[in-house]
């Protein structure tokens, strides 16, 4: 397999001692499109991303989902689901330009987070939500 002008490329043998290319549509992008997250309270919960980490309210039923953005842009969904349990792990990241001020506004809001970590091409630190769920947030230096 081998990658050419975003195409993905296999080679298969046509006949024998021969090599062919078989072009393959990409089945997905790179891009997410957004992400769904559980909570038992809708409004609390969207409360508090707006409040500690700037989203705005897009659509909403605060008996089914909150659909929240950043700049106007769709983010993520908040659904309602009361039997569900806080996440142990984050389950996705959500980037910032400056880890630092990030980090450091999230403590001055007494946000419930873990100390900032490096690792060379990227720092970032972990949070509890409101319900208790794990969050990360990242910074990658390119």
């Amino acid at each position: 397999m081998y990658i050419e002008e975003n195409h993905i490329y296999f080679k298969i043998e046509t006949i024998p001692n021969m090599v062919g290319r078989v072009k393959l549509m990409k089945l997905l992008k790179k891009d997410i499109i957004g992400i769904m997250h559980y909570v038992r309270d809708l409004e609390a919960a969207s409360q508090w991303y707006c409040e500690n980490l700037g989203f705005s309210i897009g659509d909403y039923d605060f008996n089914d989902f909150v659909e929240l953005t950043l700049d106007g842009h769709y983010v993520m969904h908040l659904f309602k689901s009361e039997d569900t349990r806080p996440t142990e792990k984050a389950y996705f990241v959500l980037s910032t330009d400056d880890i630092e001020y990030t980090h450091h506004t999230l403590r001055q809001r007494n946000a419930d987070l873990q100390p900032l970590r490096h690792y060379g091409d990227h720092a970032g630190f972990t949070l509890n939500d409101c319900d208790g769920n794990v969050l990360m947030i990242c910074q990658y230096f390119r």
